[in-house]
């Protein structure tokens, strides 16, 4: 049997009844959390964009747009707006290769919307697409001698995320899921990823997650109408893996399913709106700063380390972008101490270029050992993260110093439900309403029972 007709067997073949009480309540906190940063990323531009792109196009009424007018279009245009969305604050998840929930979440959650499948339906079809993304992305790593020269294709395989969910939901068998990825491999894009570590980050990357989305639904219709000949395009010398990577490890795809090593619950949570590697230091400074409050003129220099050199740039002399500030260690502790709520206000157009913000950056300096997201992705793999230390120092002379291992959100730290349920209220009202959002915290909490998840889809319009 080949390595792609071992995989898609094996997703092919997850039910409801295996998935263990652990990965059915993350299936929950990763969808309220995933959906309410989605909607609370509205007052930026990329969102608005996405939503008028979405549903200007219109067609088949099947689902809806997070935060939009309550227009239903097909499956696959409302997950492009919602992936693009999950992705514009930065605030979704991470796994040890992306983002997979701005994939899997929001094609989950479309299509079974379209198809009006119930809520244990859609866990295992969450489930099913985590396995099978995480799988992927595993087993096409490339080698640190291969990113020397070529770019890393997070938002290459971010797309078998959404085709794994949609292949579970329309009910795809083990062949069909084949042929799936075979469909999934014709339209993936390739692994440009050429905003890391340079001054070039684009917002259009943020669509790129959108895109995934929509093609990945639309590899799993393909294979779904049917064609031939499409099959195994994991495997052989030529296979995805040639395309992203140098090196293939194909014990990925037949690692037994088992209670305590489903991949979904080995993803990190973002508690902040930020890269990934600015996630412990904010909750540094964030510690620091509700024991000991500071105003922004209090603030004589800030210190962090080690050092991570893909948020260490000078960002007045970056490209300003949303993605930018996002991936800007100075930029966002300057955003945190002048509102230390953070939503989407932290990277408002006007933000990116704020006065008061550029200055507070400039006090921001790097000190101690330097490290690159693959030393960071290292320790994650194998369950463990960065220590990392932030220095405040005041102009009284007062020094504030702190030291933090695990972040809240990551998988030795995860969030509570009702330490999302509290964040989903705090971001989502505002656009939706207070009682849409409570409205649908309820019906989350009792997803397992939901019967329609075009019912509850309902509380998710713009108010």
């Amino acid at each position: 049997m080949s390595n792609t007709q071992k995989l898609s067997e094996l997703l092919a073949g997850i039910n409801y009844e295996q998935i263990p009480a652990s990965v059915i309540e993350q299936v929950k906190r990763l969808t309220i959390h995933t959906i309410g940063v989605s909607v609370a990323s509205q007052p930026i531009r990329s969102s608005k964009n996405a939503i008028l792109l979405a549903e200007e196009n219109g067609g088949k009424p099947e689902a809806t747009v997070w935060g939009g007018s309550g227009v239903k279009i097909p499956a696959e245009g409302a997950a492009f707006a919602n992936a693009t969305q999950a992705d514009v604050l930065d605030w979704e998840d991470c796994s040890w290769t992306g983002h997979p929930s701005a994939g899997v979440i929001a094609a989950a959650f479309s299509v079974a919307e379209g198809l009006e499948k119930n809520g244990k339906e859609y866990i295992t079809a969450v489930a099913a697409g985590y396995e099978g993304y995480q799988r992927v992305a595993m087993a096409v790593q490339p080698s640190r001698n291969y990113l020397k020269s070529h770019s890393w294709g997070l938002s290459s395989w971010q797309i078998f995320g959404s085709t794994f969910a949609a292949a579970k939901l329309y009910g795809l068998s083990a062949d069909t899921t084949n042929q799936a990825i075979g469909a999934t491999v014709y339209v993936t894009p390739g692994p440009l990823g050429l905003h890391a570590e340079t001054a070039a980050k684009s917002d259009v990357y943020h669509f790129a997650h959108g895109t995934d989305a929509f093609n990945g639904i639309f590899a799993a219709k393909i294979a779904r109408a049917g064609f031939d000949n499409g099959r195994d395009y994991l495997d052989g010398d030529r296979g995805y893996w040639s395309v992203v990577s140098d090196q293939h490890d194909t014990s990925w795809y037949e690692r037994n399913l088992r209670d305590d090593n489903w991949l979904i619950n080995e993803t990190f949570i973002k508690h902040w709106p930020a890269n990934m590697w600015i996630q412990t230091p904010l909750e540094v400074l964030d510690a620091i700063y509700r024991e000991h409050p500071f105003t922004a003129d209090e603030v004589e220099e800030i210190t962090l380390s080690p050092v991570t050199t893909l948020t260490a740039s000078n960002y007045e002399e970056s490209a300003m972008t949303t993605l930018d500030a996002q991936f800007n260690a100075a930029f966002c502790f300057a955003a945190y101490i002048l509102n230390p709520e953070a939503d989407a206000s932290w990277f408002t157009d006007d933000q990116l270029r704020r006065k008061e913000v550029l200055e507070l950056a400039r006090k921001f300096h790097e000190v101690g050992e330097v490290t690159t997201p693959a030393d960071h992705f290292d320790q994650f793999k194998q369950g463990d993260f960065p220590k990392t230390t932030v220095t405040v120092t005041l102009k009284d002379g007062t020094v504030l110093t702190k030291t933090i291992t695990y972040t809240k959100g990551h998988p030795q730290n995860n969030t509570t439900l009702e330490e999302e349920y509290q964040l989903f209220r705090r971001i989502t009202s505002p656009i939706i309403g207070e009682e849409n959002a409570e409205a649908f915290i309820r019906a989350i909490d009792r997803l397992e029972d939901v019967e329609n998840i075009g019912d509850i889809a309902k509380y998710l319009v713009r108010k």
